[in-house]
Formats: structure tokens, sequence, C-alpha cells
């Protein structure tokens, strides 16, 4: 084995989740049984958008909910099956948060660009850059002390979580998602009245829309991945790439 192959192959098993990539995938197609389990989880974000809006969801005639918990599992879903999850998010939030709660066609197409942009970046940025820096893009380091024999970096951990999912990449979802809301009518044009205070209509739906996701985010993603992200790779369903 040449010098360079050895550089490669010591690189590649560095961290127990090295072969979580943004490589096309392992080169298998993708199954029939995978198949399905895509659609079922895609069914599943498009019910929880709607139940997200419409259960907790004051200003849910634009789609907008104070507490947005499909959020987490759209994010977690990503992490683990690539651009199925992505999809999964789009499409959740086009049929769940747009169609389903009275949204027309075009409205729901446009707002749902911005659930798109956080799992998308959140892939690339966890499997491209922070997985091989030591941090674990299944996110188990937000809960373990451990990854397979690996220390966790759980305060860094949880830093780059909450600035990138939390606060950036949800800061861009507001931003797109109500500014595009806004632009359609979708939003009053006057003042709302937030802690006592009253502040222009846009202000107001961005700040529900922020911190109803990042709430969250802080709350259930952590569940999600202790209950469930170790059993999901165990039975060996955690995608290697964006596709399989």
């Amino acid at each position: 084995m040449s010098g360079g192959e050895n550089t490669v192959s010591k690189t590649e098993s560095k961290y127990p989740w090295s072969s979580y990539t943004l490589k096309w995938g392992r080169g298998e197609p993708v199954s029939t049984t995978q198949y399905v389990l895509y659609a079922v989880q895609i069914a599943a974000i498009i019910i929880l958008s709607y139940l997200s809006v419409v259960l907790l969801g004051p200003l849910s005639y634009s789609g907008i909910s104070l507490f947005y918990f499909v959020y987490p599992f759209f994010l977690v879903f990503t992490m683990w099956w690539g651009i199925w999850g992505i999809i999964a998010a789009y499409v959740g939030c086009v049929v769940g948060a747009g169609l389903m709660v009275g949204l027309g066609v075009v409205p729901s197409l446009a707002y749902s660009v911005s659930d798109l942009i956080p799992p998308l970046f959140a892939f690339i940025i966890w499997r491209g850059l922070l997985a091989n820096r030591g941090y674990d893009p299944l996110w188990r380091d937000l809960t373990d002390k451990q990854v397979a024999g690996v220390k966790a970096k759980s305060a860094g951990a949880w830093v780059w979580f909450v600035l990138i999912n939390g606060v950036i990449l949800n800061a861009i979802s507001a931003e797109l998602g109500v500014g595009i809301e806004y632009q359609l009518g979708l939003i009053p044009t006057g003042s709302v009245a937030v802690l006592g205070a009253s502040i222009p209509a846009f202000w107001g739906w961005w700040l529900g829309w922020f911190f109803g996701d990042l709430l969250a985010m802080v709350i259930i993603t952590p569940v999600l991945v202790k209950g469930l992200t170790s059993l999901v790779e165990r039975q060996g369903l955690v995608n290697h790439g964006w596709v399989t």
C-alpha cells in the first residue's frame, strides 16, 4: 500500500463516524425497503408540520407556529437520511404547513423554501466540516459522553448546534419565510403587541417564527437523538452519503 493510500485510510478511520460523508452514497442502489422508509418519514413530516401549526400556532393562517415542533424532526431525519430528509422538510412545509392550513399553492411553494435551508446547510456543515474536527454528524455528542469509544466534545457540540441551527440558519429561515409571506400580503402591515410593546407586525411574526423553531429544537432534538439515533444506526439505516 502506498504512502498516499495509508494517509487516506488513517483519515477515514480517525473517527467512528468517518464513513458518513458528502459523497453520493456507497455505490449500492436504493432498496425497496429504503424507499418505503423515506416515504414514511416524508408522510410523518407532513403530519407533524400540520400539527405544529394548527395545535400551537396562533399565527397559523399564515403557516407560522409559536412552537414549531416539526423542526427538530426534519433536522434529525436529514442527519440520518440526507437528501430524503431535506425533501421531507420542503414537502412537509408545502403540504402540512401550507396547503392543509389554507395557504394557496404559490405561497406554499414559495415560503416553504425557508424549511429547505436549515437541513440542507446543516447536513453540509456537519458532514463536510465539523465531522472532521471531532463532532458527530449524528449529534450523539449532544447527549452522550462517548460516541463509539471516542470522548464527546459535548460543550463544543452544543455551541455549534445552537449557533448554527438555532441562530444562523434559523434566522435565515425566518427572514425568508416571513419576508416572502409579507411580500405576498399574508402578514399585516400594521403593528402588534409583543410583551407590552408595539412593534411592526413583520417583526412580531419574525420573532414568533425564530423563537418557535429555536425552543422546539433545543427541547426535542436531544430526546430524538438519545432515544432513536443509535437504534437507527444499529439497524444499518443511516445513509453514508446524500442518497444511500
